[in-house]
């Protein structure tokens, strides 16, 4: 019972943090792995990029995103990865930033093929080495793991 009270109120509060943002958006949040607090709350598909929003689920601090190298973000769908181009209210490593619980980062990419359903977000060569586990490991890494694409 007490795990299940536990789970209820994680959802109760992530849905309360989310609903603002979620009124005008086909897209449901996605949370991260391992515990960090970000979620994808909305995903655009254009011919030129797609773009995720992530927002902070609580306070995060001294945030950057890699823009080139093995450590670069990226999407991997159907067996290809998708490169970071860039985006809006994030910092490219080495600078970083904080953000407060509600902000909401942009991150653009190559433009998912038509036919993908399913993406994940990979934090670079780092995040695939992260083993997938209920304990928050010292260095978290930002993985979205078969996220949903409308």
């Amino acid at each position: 019972m007490r795990v299940f009270r536990r789970t209820l109120f994680s959802g109760i509060a992530v849905a309360s943090v989310l609903a603002p943002q979620l009124a005008g958006t086909q897209v449901l949040p996605h949370r991260a792995e391992n515990q960090v607090p970000a979620a994808i709350v909305e995903i655009k598909r254009s011919a030129a990029h797609t773009e995720i929003h992530i927002q902070a689920l609580s306070a995060l601090t001294r945030v950057c995103f890699p823009a080139s190298g093995p450590n670069s973000p990226y999407l991997l769908a159907a067996g290809r990865n998708y490169r970071y181009l860039g985006g809006d209210n994030v910092a490219a490593c080495p600078d970083r930033r904080d953000y407060a619980q509600g902000d909401i980062m942009i991150l653009r990419f190559e433009p998912l093929a038509a036919d993908s359903s399913t993406f994940s977000f990979v934090s670079g060569q780092s995040g695939e080495k992260q083993s997938i586990d209920a304990i928050s490991p010292s260095t978290p890494y930002w993985n979205f793991l078969r996220v949903r694409v409308n």
